[in-house]
């Protein structure tokens, strides 16, 4: 699952990554956590452009334990869950990320790890998004994908978040035939390794409240995971 991420990029870099001139209005985030709005990159309604959308992190989940928000969608699934299938066919988006952390639990230790492209380029998740009616009132809500992890990534965890190339930005967002669903389902395949880098970070990041530098700086600890490509 992905359920804190970082998004530290200048605002011309992440417009940059989608290619376009529209800039979205972001300042540096270390610790983005559910429930927060964050900037994602969408088709247009009139199907004419893309545009950046502020949207709140997270589905409604009435139904889940606790009224829980449901931030990940579990890419294998995607077409079987009524609430998502709408989004699915027609409200795709890409969500602008610098890196994403996973926690290793092993025997009594959690640890947070962080996970980031090889050369530290801003990338993207792939994510689906819509309109739910809270208390009387429309939200935008969106969720990131995700799927079964690489090599690096399955050393702390099982899942990973679904990481498009830039080369299929354009299916993702415009695709209209889900019906040939087999083109589309390619791209949940598990982002390459050998284009990643991780290292162990500090607890600092498990508290919401941090959200600066820090938060993303390798931990002092010793290091016990060792990864080879």
């Amino acid at each position: 699952m992905c359920s804190r991420y970082a998004l530290k990029n200048k605002p011309k870099d992440i417009a940059g990554l989608f290619k376009t001139e529209k800039v979205v209005d972001w300042k540096p985030r270390y610790n983005i956590a559910p429930a927060q709005r964050i900037p994602a990159f969408i088709r247009t309604l009139d199907h004419k452009g893309h545009e950046f959308k502020m949207l709140q992190w997270g589905f409604f989940a009435p139904w889940a334990q606790g009224g829980r928000l449901l931030v990940n969608v579990q890419s294998e699934e995607i077409r079987q869950k009524p609430v998502f299938t709408e989004s699915f066919e027609k409200w795709r988006c890409l969500i602008p990320a610098s890196g994403f952390f996973e926690w290793r639990h092993q025997a009594k230790e959690t640890r947070p790890f962080y996970f980031q492209m090889a050369d530290e380029a801003p990338f993207a998740f792939a994510g689906i998004w819509g309109q739910q009616k809270v208390e009387g009132e429309n939200v935008e809500v969106c969720a990131i994908l995700t799927t079964q992890p690489n090599e690096m990534v399955r050393a702390v965890h099982d899942r990973m978040p679904v990481i498009l190339d830039p080369k299929d930005f354009g299916l993702w967002l415009d695709s209209e035939d889900v019906r040939d669903f087999e083109r589309i389902e390619a791209l949940f395949k598990p982002f390459p390794a050998a284009r990643m880098k991780s290292y162990a970070v500090g607890s600092v990041v498990n508290k919401v409240a941090h959200d600066g530098p820090e938060c993303i700086q390798p931990s002092n600890e010793p290091e016990t995971l060792s990864f080879q490509f």
